[in-house]
C-alpha cells in the first residue's frame, strides 16, 4: 500500500514538472551583438597582403532580448597581393524582454585574417620550356 502512494506522489509530480513550463513566463536572454569576418587571401606575391576589418558595434542603454549578427567573407585567389578591406557598422536599441532584467549588451567580434604565398600563383616561377605535362 505504502508503494502505491509513493508511486502515486512521484507521478503527480512529474506531471507538474512536465506542464510547468508552460505555465511561467519563458527567459530572456541580454542582448548580444556577434560579427564575424573572413578574410582570406591565397596569393603569389611574396609582398604580404592587405587586410583590414574594421567592427563599430553600439548600442543604446541596456537591453535584454535582442541579437544582431553579421557575417562577411572575403576570398582572394591570384598572382598579386591582395587588398581587402571591410567595414561594419550594428546599432542596436534598448528593449525589454520578459522577464524585465536589463542588462549590458554583450559584443562579439571575430576576425580571421589568413594569407597564404603559393607559389602555383606565382607569376616570377615559370615552367622550363621543355617541360611536358
Amino acid at each position: 500500500m505504502r508503494s502505491k502512494i509513493l508511486l502515486l506522489g512521484w507521478l503527480s509530480s512529474s506531471t507538474l514538472l512536465a506542464i510547468s513550463p508552460a505555465l511561467t513566463d519563458s527567459v530572456v536572454a541580454q542582448c548580444v551583438m556577434t560579427d564575424v569576418s573572413v578574410q582570406v587571401a591565397v596569393r603569389g606575391s611574396r609582398q604580404p597582403s592587405r587586410q583590414s576589418n574594421n567592427v563599430d558595434l553600439q548600442n543604446q542603454g541596456r537591453c535584454s532580448g535582442n541579437t544582431i549578427t553579421q557575417v562577411g567573407t572575403q576570398v582572394y585567389t591570384g598572382s598579386g597581393r591582395a587588398n581587402q578591406q571591410r567595414t561594419s557598422r550594428q546599432r542596436i536599441n534598448s528593449g525589454r524582454g520578459g522577464t524585465g532584467i536589463n542588462g549590458p549588451t554583450i559584443k562579439v567580434p571575430v576576425g580571421v585574417k589568413v594569407d597564404v604565398y603559393n607559389p602555383a600563383y606565382d607569376p616570377s616561377l615559370t615552367r622550363p620550356r621543355n617541360f611536358r605535362r
